[in-house]
């Protein structure tokens, strides 16, 4: 990459002038008639100089371009406004460089070990378009730290205890009364059926809930839940029960207790195998699962030796931690019942996670609704836990809205990733149609995903998505489709003259397109590494988008295969290096490249 090239000559240059300097910051430029890279070096020099030694900006500018002498690889350097100096690469720079552009070349120093928690559906509920922009985030962020050199450990965190399964439960067997079912007739059916039950059972009992009607009953359905759940554990694990649940409730039934306990168990299950179905459609495989049911006895010790040391304290019979000493809010860890919270979920699932992956990092994904649930939560554990505190961060992404506005899983009015993909994929069969009957089905599906994931990683994560089905299947425009196009066209052409890839270095003379084209893939390392540094996905997206904008206008402009002597080989090889960057950018979003379209 000539970046890393220009940057070390510029830190010599400016070493050389008597400048302590760390990091030399190089952009790319915009505009063409501003170089290729721009530095505001000089102007970061000029604010080091006491007031005795002050010198302009434009002047250190000048001196720089003055020690750096006349380098091979640049054509100019110049003085824009306010001492920015920018570099003009040669064309044939670029062309001798084209061939080491087709690869992804990132410097791969210092692997980290890197955890990425991400997706974290909860089981009894459906899975809905918001998990999606949680997958398509995480599994995106996963990949770029991958391409860094880094080790990857993919979590996910689920609550498979709580009120919402409570609620879901709770809507089962009345569902299965009214219905006049067993739970015998519920298993027989077909998994996508049983889900499908599961999520109108919650949506029961969440109204239900909401009325007051049977409140107390389904609070006591929780912890028997709770109970059940501990029983599992033991069973299956040995597990030693750390939070004592049987002392809230005044009288078990236990054959009852035996019957929650098959629902849970049995529903759990389905829940979990519907979710691998998803993620084996989204290109995600995770190597940990961490369930709630046990990651609330995990951190109720933390909570209850950081009472000792001061660092929560008792109110009202519950334990808090007091977040406006660090400008936060107060939150309870364990209320006054004596069970834990969410809160005291996380904080037992940090070391729990770190006991099976060793990390240096920690990125969560959740949904921005709880970005301030987790500064405390964070805050908390960097008191409790100060090394994996300081590991830990946490990325919060915008909620996904249809146009007709936001969904809930509680009112119903969830759209699910069934039911989203179902309409793509007929979108995109229509466009498909003529497609070759071999390769249809595995190609709709693809594009389908790619269409999906494009339209949520499109936008920075912190803001909200408006889901626009016709804008996300169209061949043209700021699409995942339009992109596979174009990586799919591009092979087009290579397909029919692989033999005719050959050097172009001896190239005489550029067109405006195709230099714009060399100048867009030299900047793709550095796009990456900008996207890992500041985990947004949607850099990588706008540098594709821009990239086959790029391209596409070449190829309706110019002629590719019968170009002429020695500009086939060159745009051949071209062609060849946009395919495969098209084709590695879209694998850092998660999204396959077809072949043919």
């Amino acid at each position: 990459m000539l970046k890393k090239r220009i940057e070390e000559d510029l830190k010599k240059a400016v070493e050389d002038l008597g400048y302590s300097v760390t990091d030399i910051v190089l952009t790319s430029s915009k505009n063409p008639l501003f170089g290729d890279y721009s530095t505001n070096i000089a102007l970061q020099l000029a604010k080091q100089r006491s007031s005795n030694d002050k010198q302009s900006p434009q002047e250190i500018a000048k001196k720089i371009i003055g020690n750096l002498g006349n380098l091979s690889y640049l054509s100019n350097l110049e003085i824009a406004g306010g001492g920015f100096i920018n570099f003009f690469l040669k064309d044939e720079t670029l062309l001798s460089n084209l061939g080491s552009l087709s690869n992804l070349s990132l410097q791969k120093k210092n692997h980290e070990k890197v955890m990425v928690e991400f997706t974290d559906p909860n089981p009894f509920k459906e899975f809905h378009i918001g998990h999606v922009f949680s997958n398509a985030v995480g599994e995106s962020l996963a990949r770029l730290f991958e391409a860094r050199g880094d080790v990857v450990w993919r979590a996910n965190f689920f609550g498979d205890v709580g009120m919402h399964v409570a609620k879901a439960i709770y809507g089962i067997l009345n569902k299965l009364k009214r219905e006049d079912l067993t739970f015998r007739d519920l298993e027989k059916m077909p998994l996508s059926e049983r889900i499908k039950f599961m999520g109108q059972a919650y949506v029961l009992g969440a109204a239900a809930y909401e009325e007051d009607r049977p409140k107390e009953e389904m609070e006591k359905l929780n912890l028997l839940i709770f109970v059940a759940a501990q029983q599992y554990w033991q069973e299956a694990k040995g597990w030693e029960p750390r939070v004592d649940y049987r002392k809230h409730i005044n009288h078990i039934d236990e054959e009852e207790l035996k019957e929650i306990k098959n629902i849970w168990i049995t529903g759990r299950k389905w829940s979990l195998e519907y979710f691998e179905t998803i993620y084996q459609l989204l290109g995600t495989k995770f190597d940990g699962y961490y369930p709630e049911s046990l990651t609330g006895e995990w951190g109720y010790n933390f909570v209850l030796e950081g009472l000792k040391k001061g660092i929560f304290e008792t109110s009202e019979g519950a334990i808090i931690y007091r977040g406006e000493k660090h400008g936060l809010h107060t939150r309870v860890f364990i209320n006054k019942l004596g069970l834990p919270t969410y809160e005291t979920k996380d904080i037992g699932n940090a070391p729990h996670k770190y006991s099976e992956f060793k990390y240096d990092k920690s990125v969560i994904v959740t949904a921005n609704e709880i970005n301030e649930y987790f500064k405390v939560v964070i805050a908390a554990m960097k008191e409790v836990n100060p090394d994996l505190g300081r590991k830990t961060i946490h990325l919060g992404h915008g909620v996904v809205r249809l146009k007709s506005g936001k969904m809930s899983s509680r009112t119903g009015t969830v759209f699910t990733l069934e039911e989203l993909f179902e309409i793509v994929k007929s979108k995109i069969a229509a466009l498909l149609k003529d497609f070759p009957d071999s390769e249809k089905e595995q190609t709709i599906n693809k594009v389908s995903i790619g269409a999906i994931k494009f339209a949520m990683l499109k936008h920075q994560p912190e803001v909200d998505t408006i889901f626009d089905i016709e804008k996300s299947v169209a061949l043209e425009g700021d699409s995942g489709p339009y992109i596979q196009y174009t990586y799919a066209r591009a092979r087009s052409v290579l397909r029919k003259n692989l033999s005719d890839l050959s050097d172009s270095s001896n190239l005489s003379k550029l067109e405006a397109e195709e230099r714009q084209i060399l100048q867009k893939i030299e900047y793709f390392d550095g796009v990456v590494e900008e996207a890992i540094q500041s985990l947004h996905p949607n850099i990588i997206a706008s540098y594709l988008l821009e990239l086959a904008a790029n391209f596409n206008l070449f190829y309706q402009k110019y002629r590719i295969l019968d170009a002429g002597e020695g500009k086939k080989d060159f745009r051949l090889s071209l062609t060849n290096t946009v395919a495969n960057i098209l084709k590695q950018g879209l694998f850092l979003l998660g999204i396959e490249a077809p072949e043919r379209m």
